[in-house]
Parts: structure tokens; C-alpha cells; sequence
């Protein structure tokens, strides 16, 4: 039951509240507390962190395998997750980029990929939820 819930939400994509609610979060948490759990929750994926600048507010994985129900042929992929001050609250943006087999990395938006966002902020809310 939840594989064709996930199947379904993978093919037919998201509505478009959804895609903005999952490309792009705002929490109502300092903007350090939510820096170190989003790179906390990068380098919980196979390929790890590359580089994380606070100061910038960028967090980079390496290039790696990690697409679920990937059904084409790719040699890896790549997040990049921007961490903004918004007023009081703090925004998290997620930025996949997939590199196709001898090929330079592209963009992968929501529309194309959704499960990679939903899981993604799934798992930094219950990081920064404890």
C-alpha cells in the first residue's frame, strides 16, 4: 500500500501547493540550529557532504548514487541546500542536480523527482523536531 502511494506521488507528481511546500521551507527556528541539522541530514546520504559554509549558508553533498526507483540510467547525483535568514525565520531550499551517465550535472526540480524532496524535509523536520 505505501509502495503504490510512493509509485503514485513518483508518477503523477505533486499539486502545485505541494511543490512549493517541498522545494523551498521556513521554520520558525535560529537559523545556526537549522544550519548544523540540515547538514546533519546530508551527510546522512550515502555520498556525504562535500562542503558546508555557514557563514554562506550553503550545504553540498559529493556526487553519488542515491535516487530511489531511479528508472534511468545515471551515474549519480548531487544536493546543494541554501540556508537563508527570512525576518525571524530561517528558509531551507534543496537543490538536486542529477549527472547523467559521461554528462555535466542538471538540474532535477520537483516535478521531476519529487521523493527526493518530501524525503528530504521529512527527515530534517524530525531532526530539528527532537
Amino acid at each position: 500500500m505505501i509502495g503504490a502511494f510512493i509509485s503514485t506521488i513518483s508518477c503523477t507528481g505533486l499539486t502545485p501547493q505541494d511543490s512549493h511546500y517541498y522545494s523551498s521551507r521556513l521554520y520558525n527556528l535560529p537559523y545556526e540550529r537549522v544550519f548544523h541539522a540540515v547538514q546533519a541530514r546530508v551527510a546522512e546520504y550515502p555520498m556525504g557532504v562535500e562542503n558546508a559554509d555557514q557563514t554562506k549558508g550553503i550545504v553540498k553533498s559529493r556526487i553519488g548514487e542515491t535516487i530511489p526507483d531511479d528508472d534511468s540510467a545515471t551515474a549519480g547525483c548531487q544536493v546543494t541546500v541554501f540556508v537563508s535568514q527570512a525576518g525571524k525565520q530561517t528558509r531551507v531550499t534543496p537543490e538536486w542536480q542529477m549527472k547523467p551517465i559521461e554528462t555535466h550535472l542538471l538540474p532535477v526540480t520537483i516535478d521531476d523527482r519529487p521523493q527526493l524532496y518530501i524525503e528530504f524535509f521529512e527527515q530534517l523536520d524530525k531532526r530539528l523536531q527532537s
